[in-house]
């Protein structure tokens, strides 16, 4: 019996040295919201990532997600696939066994049980996208939340540009720019000095600094 209690006693010791080894982030940057088409202006928002036990599985928490100035709660992605590459990016997407595009039930909490997380039943269709990666402390998530009797809200979470780069190479010949706004959502003609928010034809939008 004593032996049974030693080896217990070291597998719980083993699995607190495990957890704490697991590392966590938090993210800070702008988000920008686009609901049927239609884009809100950029907040500032909070995203924390943590690993998970099983190797190559992440946590994506979405602090205080609001939207058209609606609170919803945290909204925490739990199984997300994440892979390093060569570059030393860490990719992220919701995908199946086969790399396949899927869908995650994620939980809703600290939000208002008589508002949105109440009418929800405190869960949320969430998919992460492909092409969502971090590095050297900066993240940039693309995510898509399904809310009944809304539609999708996707939700952009900083920008692509890594290289430290400001608009060289924002638009091609399969997708131009549509429209340019002030960090305020305001709509401007041309690019102006600090952030911007471009709408490209395709419906993509990506946030860029013009020195």
């Amino acid at each position: 019996m004593k032996k049974i209690f030693t080896l217990i006693t070291v597998m719980l010791v083993a699995m607190s040295a495990m957890a704490q080894d697991l590392k966590s982030t938090d993210y800070h940057d702008q988000l920008l919201i686009t609901i049927n088409g239609e884009t809100m202006p950029a907040e500032q928002a909070v995203i924390t990532i943590s690993e998970e036990a099983e190797e190559g599985k992440y946590t994506i928490k979405l602090n205080q997600f609001s939207f058209m100035g609606m609170l919803i709660g945290d909204v925490t992605m739990n199984g997300v696939q994440g892979d390093d590459d060569s570059e030393g990016f860490t990719n992220y997407a919701t995908v199946n066994k086969d790399d396949e595009p899927i869908t995650l039930t994620a939980t809703i909490t600290n939000g208002d049980p008589a508002g949105i997380m109440g009418l929800l039943g405190g869960k949320i269709d969430v998919t992460v996208k492909k092409g969502s990666r971090s590095k050297d402390g900066k993240l940039y998530a693309m995510i898509t939340l399904v809310v009944p009797g809304v539609g999708n809200v996707d939700a952009v979470f900083g920008d692509n540009n890594f290289d430290g780069s400001s608009i060289n190479g924002v638009s091609s010949d399969d997708d131009k720019v549509a429209a340019i706004y002030a960090l305020n959502g305001a709509r401007v003609s041309t690019m102006t000095r600090g952030v911007n928010i471009l709408k490209m034809q395709s419906g993509k939008t990506i946030k860029v600094f013009n020195r």
